[in-house]
């Protein structure tokens, strides 16, 4: 037996660090090769490392919750040429004592909640936020939504699907708008990718969808279907998140007008999508006319969109949502 190292490996061309999530097996313990000895979480993507060969976990230097760069020691463990069977039994859940009724109960967070907080503190913090608001009317959004999904020869569309669609379209067309800030300077971005936040049993994880502009609405609801899919089942590879200028949150299924939300690090602008209202609204003459309106709010970095550009983008979007037969062609 010999002792070896574990690092953090890099799992992406963009990785610089990772944060332990989890230890599956206690030092001394035994493991089997191809077993899973430590869980690593970069961009909220939970990466399972498998043991290159059988051997004992000796000494753990980096705890559960804790980040470090790429190359970084985790551990140190005995190879050992001989077959180790992997340590049977399920892990033991051991249940807090009852607590008197109405007194609060802290819940010390875990690994990954310590880690999608920490990011978002980080944000709040670093990036100079800004927010722009308004209503889309969505009548004929909906009528065309409602004739496409009717014919059952194509995938259905949903509102997160026109709205990326709509953003994109946007950001190709103004592609000053399609870009980050990084290190004191503009990072003109080359493709059209948008971040969809998805919320999942592991908390709020935002994949990306990639050259969403190059996408027909048929392509993009797929594509974007089955990449939420793999969010929620834990599949997303490290090359499915990072990336884009702007992530689109869409809690319309949750009953809130507006939704002001915190830019994901590494970009620029988020969109929150609200629920749908209807309202009465003057028409030209000034009678009252019943109208269907979703409520939009933009949040913005003031260290890449100002207050022009941001409208821009924002009433770009809105636009094309208003007369959205181009959407649907």
């Amino acid at each position: 037996m010999s002792v070896q190292q574990l690092l953090m490996p890099k799992l992406g061309l963009t990785m610089i660090e990772g944060t332990v999530v989890e230890w599956p097996i206690t030092v001394g313990a035994s493991f089997a090769k191809g077993s899973v000895c430590v869980v690593v979480e970069t961009d909220k993507v939970a990466n399972e490392i498998e043991a290159p060969e059988a051997g004992r976990l000796v000494r753990i230097l980096v705890q559960e919750g804790e980040t470090v760069p790429v190359g970084s020691v985790l551990a140190e463990w005995d190879a050992d040429t001989k077959q180790v069977e992997a340590p049977g039994g399920a892990l033991a859940v051991t249940q807090a004592a009852p607590v008197a009724e109405l007194e609060p109960v802290r819940r010390k967070a875990g690994a990954r909640e310590l880690a999608a907080a920490r990011r978002l503190t980080a944000a709040k913090q670093d990036i100079p936020h800004f927010y722009l608001s308004t209503e889309i009317e969505v009548s004929s959004l909906q009528a065309q939504r409602a004739q496409w999904n009717a014919d059952g020869s194509r995938p259905k569309v949903t509102l997160t699907h026109l709205f990326l669609a709509a953003l994109a379209r946007t950001l190709a067309a103004q592609p000053d708008l399609n870009r980050i800030w990084d290190e004191e300077c503009y990072v003109d971005l080359p493709g059209v990718d948008i971040g969809i936040a998805v919320n999942t049993d592991r908390g709020l994880i935002v994949p990306v969808l990639r050259n969403v502009d190059r996408m027909g609405l048929t392509q993009l609801a797929r594509a974007a279907a089955e990449l939420v899919a793999r969010a929620r089942s834990g599949d997303l590879s490290p090359d499915e998140v990072g990336g884009g200028a702007i992530t689109l949150s869409n809690a319309g299924m949750f009953d809130v007008t507006y939704m002001g939300s915190i830019i994901n690090p590494g970009q620029a602008a988020i969109l929150g999508v609200g629920s749908e209202r209807r309202r009465f609204r003057p028409d030209a003459s000034g009678a009252p006319q019943l109208a269907q309106e979703i409520g939009v709010v933009l949040s913005c970095d003031h260290r890449v969109l100002d207050g022009v550009r941001g409208l821009k983008l924002l009433n770009g979007v809105r636009e094309r949502l208003e007369l959205p037969a181009p959407l649907f062609a």
